[in-house]
């Protein structure tokens, strides 16, 4: 990632560390997500104890709750601001996980030295995407698996967009506010520079894993964890949230 965008990047997660977790489908909201997401990343990772590198830790959503089942994880970001939040609630839970400052395009990792790279909400913020899954394969060990966890954000849906509006309506409303301020985003210039925000782009993720070497490439939803999500929102934050949670995994090859 160019210095320029890693930065604006950075600043931008660093001024909504404090209230990312509030957001629905960001952070937990019930038991019924808790326990949805560890049946989930239980399925991806196995029985055994893994060694698990976290990219783009964030509030170490993925992190915390791998550990919490037994897994030796480490988490990376850009994003001081999100890692101190991280640090804090992994501390509270007397959870030995290691956070440290990094670029997911350009990891300070050794070669072949993880069982698991995972990730959550990040490729859509690299701008380099086929560098940073190259990346992340690099340092798995042969046989090692990556999973990616993103959803279709960024696909071209009438429906979704009826829906959003809709709730959006809902929220002005009731709220009393603008739901159509886009204070929060990012601003037009860096999203020039992120390739995967695209719909044509966003939709050949899957194609993109399989051009960086993965092999058994396969994609699945995670419905579970959806209608748990979405049990936790209230009616206008499930029209604002229509969209579809999308899994990419895969595994190196022995001789990479």
């Amino acid at each position: 990632m160019d210095s320029s965008i890693r930065q604006k990047v950075a600043s931008s997660w660093d001024i909504h560390a404090k209230d990312y977790d509030a957001q629905y489908a960001h952070g937990l909201k019930s038991l019924g997500e808790t326990e949805q997401w560890k049946l989930a990343l239980q399925q991806i990772a196995g029985k055994k104890n893994l060694k698990i590198l976290d990219v783009g830790t964030g509030t170490g959503f993925l992190a915390l709750l791998l550990a919490e089942l037994g897994h030796k994880v480490k988490g990376v970001d850009i994003s001081e601001g999100m890692m101190s939040e991280a640090k804090k609630k992994a501390e509270m839970k007397g959870l030995p996980i290691q956070f440290s400052y990094g670029d997911a395009e350009n990891l300070d990792e050794p070669d072949n030295t993880y069982d698991l790279v995972i990730n959550r909400h990040i490729l859509w913020t690299m701008q380099y995407p086929e560098k940073a899954i190259k990346e992340w394969i690099r340092v798995l060990k042969p046989g090692g698996k990556l999973v990616i966890i993103d959803g279709d954000w960024f696909y071209r849906k009438p429906f979704y967009t009826l829906k959003i509006f809709i709730g959006k309506l809902l929220v002005a409303v009731t709220e009393f506010k603008n739901p159509w301020s886009h204070k929060q985003d990012y601003d037009e210039e860096l999203k020039r520079s992120l390739p995967m925000i695209k719909d044509e782009n966003a939709r050949a993720s899957v194609s993109l894993a399989n051009k960086c070497g993965l092999s058994n490439v396969k994609t699945y939803g995670l419905e579970k964890v959806a209608e748990a999500e979405k049990n936790a929102m209230p009616f206008k934050q499930k029209l604002l949230s229509p969209h579809r949670r999308i899994v990419i995994e895969g595994v190196k090859p022995k001789g990479g």
